[in-house]
């Protein structure tokens, strides 16, 4: 393979296209069978989610879909994970989505790892973010060490970053993320089709800049259609060209993202829907009612005193 179509490769491989019709586009279509990834899915109904994962899986049988924030809905606030990272996956496997982009820092100690823990416990990877290289990063810090797969970098701008947003910016992917808090998972960008984005740098030279920065996986969002995978793969060769974008910068992210992809493919334990967590609970054994006591003896000998031995407890050590 020449350089120039390592290089396309690469890029495909480190591309993930969001699809809100209910049938995957041609571009998509054509960008799958080169090498993208997967698909972000926003579906307007379950119906519509699991129509287009299914002609995802077809044609890519071990792809990512992925679900955009806020889907679902944790405890209706955006403040932190909320409920229940098993109950998540399972409302997420049932529209045929294997990765969960909307995992928000939760607030309280150990909430983040716990429902990232139990989230990918039942084969849905998280994406945690918005990462913006400031504020709290204990959150970040307990995804990390729970083995989160995903940690999404925020448009927000940095602070002394010249007025890039985390997403571009290697001070906080790869200096915070990667340097202060040793992660070193996928990092994935915000979706490149806000305003913010677009009349700043524009999505092709958003994505180049993502990919310098440190980001893995470059979010396109529903409002990038036909000609942006093209537009990005002429930047990027353009990038390359010109000493800007290393080719091992764009292979170490390909590599990261086909671990995920093994990972998001691999079976693992199911999750209990919402309609058998509760037959779980109602189902529940009923404790048997306490024996009644024997009443003591109206006599005891008086001869001698009465001793009693207590048996030492053997102890028990969980793993």
């Amino acid at each position: 393979m020449n350089t120039s179509h390592r290089i396309a490769a690469l890029v495909d491989a480190c591309l993930l296209p969001a699809c809100r019709t209910e049938r995957l586009p041609d571009w998509i279509r054509l960008g799958l069978d080169r090498g993208m990834p997967g698909v972000v899915v926003y579906a307007s109904s379950p119906d519509a989610s699991r129509r287009i994962t299914d002609a995802l899986h077809e044609r890519l049988p071990d792809g990512l879909t992925g679900r955009p924030g806020g889907t679902p809905n944790p405890r209706g606030s955006d403040a932190g994970t909320g409920g229940s990272g098993s109950s998540a996956a399972a409302e997420l496997v049932g529209l045929g989505a294997n990765f969960h982009l909307g995992v928000r820092p939760a607030l309280r100690a150990d909430e983040t790892r716990v429902f990232v823990t139990d989230l990918q416990a039942h084969g849905v990877a998280a994406a945690l973010g918005p990462f913006t290289g400031e504020g709290p990063l204990r959150p970040f810090a307990e995804g990390a060490a729970a083995g989160v797969r995903a940690i999404t970098a925020g448009r927000t701008p940095v602070p002394g970053g010249d007025g890039l947003p985390a997403t571009l910016s290697g001070q906080a992917v790869t200096g915070v993320l990667r340097g202060d808090l040793g992660y070193g998972g996928v990092v994935v960008s915000d979706t490149l089709d806000a305003p913010s984005i677009v009349n700043g740098w524009g999505v092709p030279g958003a994505a180049v800049l993502a990919w310098i920065a440190g980001v893995d996986l470059v979010q396109l969002g529903p409002g990038c259609g036909a000609g942006v995978r093209e537009a990005i793969h002429t930047a990027a060769a353009r990038a390359v060209a010109d000493g800007d974008l290393a080719p091992d910068r764009l292979e170490q992210a390909a590599e990261r993202v086909a671990r995920l992809r093994r990972w998001a493919s691999e079976p693992r334990m199911p999750a209990p829907t919402a309609t058998e967590q509760a037959a779980a609970h109602s189902s529940a054994p009923v404790p048997a009612p306490a024996s009644a006591p024997v009443p003591a003896p109206t006599s005891a000998p008086t001869s001698a005193p009465v001793s009693a031995t207590v048996p030492a407890r053997a102890s028990a050590t969980h793993r």
